[in-house]
């Protein structure tokens, strides 16, 4: 119904009357890349080993009230990793884990999301490591507010969390495919801000 009242209106309109762009539930929201994050924490004989990937992108079209024209597509920029130790950084990067010379990306697709109940909601999709794929489901939350810095557009943010066997991706080969020394779940953080116009 609201296309057709767009296109009645571009219709009616009177020549040379600039129509203002309104937002619609495809439209896709800007990622301000200072306030979000890909972040991880791994267990390593007993202790924690928090790290983050500094570089990736997103594209997301995501409208509580329009679900079903959702989709999610980020991808990582795995030579980026680091947990803030060069010899961990080294460790991650080399070919037993994330191999990034081979494999310098990692993806998560989602054509599907749905809501949870209150401000919670589930994207599932496929999750891509190492080019091993397998079907993955993200919860998390949303909240979506008036800019105050910017007039006529919404801000979004969304945080979720996504536990991961790294052994199903082949992350942890040779003396490393056990979990003796590093556990097999690896907790992911993802913390989204964006924006778009109303």
């Amino acid at each position: 119904m609201r296309r057709w009242l767009i296109v009645v209106t571009l219709l009616l309109a009177p020549p040379g009357l600039v129509i203002p762009a309104l937002a619609a539930p495809q439209d896709a929201w800007t990622i301000d890349p200072r306030a979000s994050s890909i972040a991880f924490t791994a267990t390593q004989v007993g202790a924690f080993v928090n790290g983050r990937f500094p570089n990736w992108t997103g594209s997301i079209v995501l409208d509580p009230s329009a679900l079903t024209a959702a989709r999610i597509d980020i991808r990582i920029q795995t030579p980026t990793v680091t947990a803030n130790n060069r010899d961990v950084d080294s460790l991650m990067k080399g070919a037993n884990f994330l191999d990034v010379q081979k494999f310098p990306e990692a993806r998560f697709v989602a054509g599907t999301v749905v809501a949870a109940g209150g401000d919670r909601y589930e994207a599932r999709g496929k999750l891509t490591i190492r080019d091993v794929t397998r079907a993955a489901v993200l919860p998390f939350t949303l909240a979506i507010v008036d800019d105050p810095a910017q007039p006529g557009a919404q801000r979004a943010t969304a945080r979720g969390r996504l536990i991961v066997k790294r052994l199903d991706y082949g992350v942890g080969q040779n003396e490393w495919a056990g979990t003796g020394q590093v556990a097999d779940e690896i907790t992911i953080e993802v913390n989204v801000v964006a924006s778009r116009l109303k």
